[in-house]
């Protein structure tokens, strides 16, 4: 019987990652591209074209120690996985006021959605001049607070193109992957007028009930009111509620 050999091979990927899924020992820490490449007897670059494949159609996710893939939303079985879109959206709703009443600017919270960032929610500050939020839209990963967030903590993978927005717009992988780094370090993601000239934007990751990175919440501020020198404390502010969201969400996992 004839096949195709690119579905074939990309099936033979969803196994390995389903068997490691399948295993306590090894779920959540990904197979490496090499062994995916020696499972499929094709050269890394082969196997890392039909992995970005899998990802961009959400089955499969960079693992979130960045050394490997692991199963994607699309058919993730555990706790955290089947912590859907809406049932977010809706828990994360009144911290997404209180960060607006803390920081007095528009606050959001997004998802990964292939190759994209999504945002759920927004909620708008009251203050005259804002960055005017537009819920359901989805933006770049490589410029953005939510995008580099969901990059830094395995959420999505870096796209293949990084085309600059503005002067500040990281464009270079290697730049970008150094970057993802420190923002682990730091707990949270700023985009420092990369996407927007005169906006600047901060986001934390949010943790499901099972533990693992679902998502990240954030704020979006006017570069004029988010000055350099206010950073430090709204970062601060974007991180403590990330972190009240995610104990509310592990509470879910009993409920």
């Amino acid at each position: 019987m004839d096949t195709v050999q690119s579905l074939e091979r990309g099936l033979r990927i969803l196994d390995a990652l389903t068997e490691a899924d399948d295993d306590p020992m090894r779920r959540g820490r990904g197979v490496a591209l090499g062994v995916l490449a020696d499972e499929l007897g094709v050269h890394k670059s082969s196997a890392l074209r039909l992995a970005r494949t899998l990802v961009a159609a959400g089955y499969a996710a960079p693992a979130s120690g960045g050394s490997g893939y692991q199963l994607g939303p699309a058919l993730r079985r555990d706790s955290t996985a089947s912590f859907d879109h809406a049932r977010l959206k809706r828990a994360a709703r009144p911290f997404l006021e209180d960060l607006v009443d803390l920081t007095g600017e528009c606050a959001h919270v997004a998802v990964a959605d292939g190759g994209r960032a999504l945002v759920l929610d927004d909620v708008e500050t009251s203050q005259p001049l804002r960055v005017v939020p537009q819920r359901g839209r989805r933006v770049a990963l490589h410029c953005t607070s939510a995008g580099k967030c969901l990059l830094a903590y395995g959420l999505a993978e870096v796209p293949a193109s990084l085309p600059r927005r503005t002067a500040r717009t990281i464009t270079s992988r290697v730049a970008l992957e150094a970057h993802l780094v420190s923002i682990r370090g730091a707990g949270f993601a700023f985009d420092d007028e990369e996407n927007d000239t005169y906006t600047r934007c901060i986001s934390a990751p949010v943790l499901g009930p099972g533990g693992a990175p679902i998502g990240c919440i954030g704020i979006d501020a006017p570069s004029v009111r988010l000055t350099r020198e206010r950073i430090p404390e709204a970062a601060a502010q974007v991180v403590a509620v990330a972190g009240r969201l995610s104990a509310a969400l592990a509470k879910t996992r009993t409920a």
